[in-house]
């Protein structure tokens, strides 16, 4: 049974380089964030790195990425 994913539109706007499939090609993704909370901590990423674990992620090698998926 195929799982269906839910689009939530958040009001927060947002962009990322995403994995769409396994071939592991990061493309432009604009996608939305739920509004900062009282308790959260919020801060400016300026760089960002990826690691082995998101290559695995990318490649679906562990069997349960969600795609479109943004690593790092």
């Amino acid at each position: 049974m195929a799982s269906e994913s839910k689009v939530v539109e958040h009001p927060k706007k947002a962009f990322g380089w995403a994995a769409r499939d396994t071939t592991g090609v990061l493309s432009p993704f604009n996608f939305s964030r739920r509004e900062t909370g009282e308790k959260d901590v919020a801060f400016k990423v300026l760089y960002c790195g990826i690691c082995h674990t998101d290559l695995h992620m990318i490649h679906n090698e562990w069997g349960n990425s969600i795609y479109p998926l943004v690593p790092g």
